[in-house]
């Protein structure tokens, strides 16, 4: 059976540049938000949890109250209130694989234009569906994908490096406001190095995967956390973007918007994570 053609949002693992070939198409990306056919069968589903607005399969059993689930939960009002935007009732389907064979299995079977992973999201017309491996690092995985969920449940077409720079900060754990450290280190050691500098009108151009490396992922999330976590009327900016795109599917690209906001937004990015570095670790 063939399902509608779906939106491709993987986890992004951390220094890796992925790209493949989709078959027939002859078309070159680096595994991110990409068009495809997604053919479904062989996932999980002997227990369902539902909450709120999650629904987990799993072939293995979890508890209705598991800390992970209730973090999960907890993330769609912080997101809300954190962007000043409504919840939505649409569901986020989570299919959870017990082990990495399994999953890599499945992977390979239904996406067998991507490479091997531990959690990616899918967007179709008709439904917003995360696939994840339980490990290690599943707390993180699912915080990241579950946000793209939430946020394409609310807000369409966003730009893509807004979609992946606010997934990684909300792959934080609650409490940590955001604050992703192997980015900062990333970017201030590619500084130092002479092989990156901040430039948010390049973010704005890019609309495939394939042409973001790991230093725009860090940087997406660097522009993020500088609106969100400095001043509220540069929080304002970003949430204004949002609103706009929610409420009419575009806006103009967010570097024109930020006005006296960030008069010299490249220096004051690297002033922020300069500071962010020298902050103590909790």
């Amino acid at each position: 059976m063939v399902t509608p053609r779906a939106e491709l949002c993987p986890r992004a693992p951390r220094r890796l540049r992925r790209e493949v070939v989709v078959a027939g198409l002859g078309l070159l990306f680096s595994l991110g938000c990409a068009r495809f056919r997604q053919v479904s069968d062989s996932i999980p589903g002997r227990h369902t949890i539902v909450r709120e607005q999650l629904v987990i399969a799993s072939d293995f059993s979890l508890p209705q109250q598991h800390r992970l689930l209730e973090e999960l939960v907890a993330q769609r009002y912080d997101l809300a209130v954190k962007l000043g935007l409504p919840t939505s009732d649409e569901p986020i389907h989570v299919f959870l694989f017990d082990n990495p064979d399994r999953f890599h299995a499945f992977t390979r079977q239904n996406f067998p234009e991507v490479a091997p992973r531990r959690a990616f999201f899918v967007e179709s017309d008709t439904r917003l569906t995360v696939y994840a491996q339980w490990g290690d690092r599943v707390a993180e995985d699912l915080r990241h994908e579950v946000a793209h969920g939430y946020l394409h449940a609310v807000v369409p077409n966003l730009p893509l490096w807004i979609d992946e720079g606010l997934a990684e900060y909300f792959e934080v754990p609650r409490g940590g406001a955001g604050l992703n450290r192997p980015h900062v280190d990333a970017l201030l050691r590619a500084a130092t190095e002479g092989r990156w500098k901040p430039d948010l009108a390049r973010l704005e151009h890019f609309r495939s995967i394939a042409h973001m490396e790991q230093l725009d992922y860090a940087e997406s999330w660097a522009w993020i956390h500088l609106l969100l976590e400095t001043t509220p009327e540069r929080a304002a900016v970003l949430r204004t973007q949002l609103h706009a795109l929610r409420q009419k599917g575009s806006a103009p690209a967010l570097w024109t918007q930020l006005g006296p906001q960030l008069p010299q937004p490249e220096t004051e990015l690297l002033a922020h994570l300069r500071n962010l570095a020298a902050t103590p670790a909790h």
